[in-house]
Formats: structure tokens, C-alpha cells, sequence
């Protein structure tokens, strides 16, 4: 074997094996959806990541937000090394209405729990993409029918 081949397959063989994405039973690509709520509100995060890709300007989540959505998710520890964090997550209006007739409106982290979580460990900011209340509503695929909740309350939809 001339040197110079001898010299390439010593080089490949010294090459630390790095865990492969592709063997990652939690890296998909086909539709992906987010529960919350146990599955009370389900939400759309193809359609909100193609919403998300018109441009619009990311924002960083203050680090109490960050813990917050971490600690309240489910995260895979093994999946968190090749986590890509340099894609912002996305955040979503929800509107709940409690059994007192209130309808509680706020804000959930839809897509990007484990980059977040990543950020975490490397103790950087996570950036969000924040989507308006009618996209919010868009990529909703299953909750309460907001629109009819606000119109028997007497508020007006927006």
C-alpha cells in the first residue's frame, strides 16, 4: 500500500465515532406536532415553521422562561448533544377558558424544547420566534375553538 493511503486510513481510524443524527430515534423528518396540555391543545409545527421562515426577526426568552418550558416538557438527555442550536424556537398565543367563564390568554414554547435545553447546558441564550395571534390559531390543530369562547364571553376575536 503506498504511504499516502497508509497515512488517510490511519487518519479515519483516529477519528473519535460521533453518535450519528440519523440513529437518533427522536431526530425525525416527517410531520411533527406539539401536545400541551395533555393533548388538550395540539399544535401544527411544520405550518408554524414555515410561517416563522418569512424573515421576521427572533427574539432572546428570558432564562426564567427557558427553565420554565424545559422543566415543564419532556426531554430526551440523549438526544441533547447534536441538538442544533443556532435555529430559534417558536412560541405560540394560547387561550384557556377556566370553568368560571375566564378565558386566560398567554404564551407557549410549541417548538425548540431541546434546543432550549441545550442552551441551558451551555449556558447561552435561546432566541424564539414569537407568531402573531391568528397564526397562532393557524397551526392549531386541536384545542378550544378560541373565536366562539371569546364571542359568548363578549369580547371580540381578533
Amino acid at each position: 500500500m503506498p504511504a499516502i493511503q497508509r497515512k488517510n486510513k490511519a487518519k479515519k481510524q483516529a477519528k473519535p465515532q460521533k453518535k450519528s443524527k440519523a440513529k437518533c430515534p427522536h431526530c425525525g423528518d416527517g410531520p411533527q406536532t406539539f401536545r400541551y396540555m395533555k393533548s388538550i391543545y395540539r399544535f401544527d409545527i411544520n405550518k408554524a415553521r414555515e410561517i416563522i421562515s418569512d424573515g421576521r426577526e427572533s427574539v432572546e426568552l428570558e432564562p426564567d422562561d427557558v427553565r420554565f418550558s424545559v422543566d415543564t416538557s419532556r426531554i430526551y438527555e440523549e438526544h441533547l448533544p447534536h441538538v442544533d442550536t443556532k435555529y430559534p424556537g417558536i412560541i405560540a398565543h394560547i387561550w384557556y377558558p377556566t370553568p368560571e367563564g375566564e378565558v386566560l390568554h398567554g404564551h407557549v414554547l410549541v417548538d425548540g424544547h431541546h434546543r432550549a435545553a441545550r442552551c441551558l447546558q451551555l449556558g447561552i441564550p435561546f432566541f424564539v420566534h414569537l407568531l402573531s395571534e391568528q397564526e397562532s390559531r393557524d397551526v392549531l390543530l386541536q384545542g378550544p375553538d378560541i373565536d366562539t369562547i371569546l364571542e359568548q364571553i363578549g369580547k371580540p376575536a381578533s
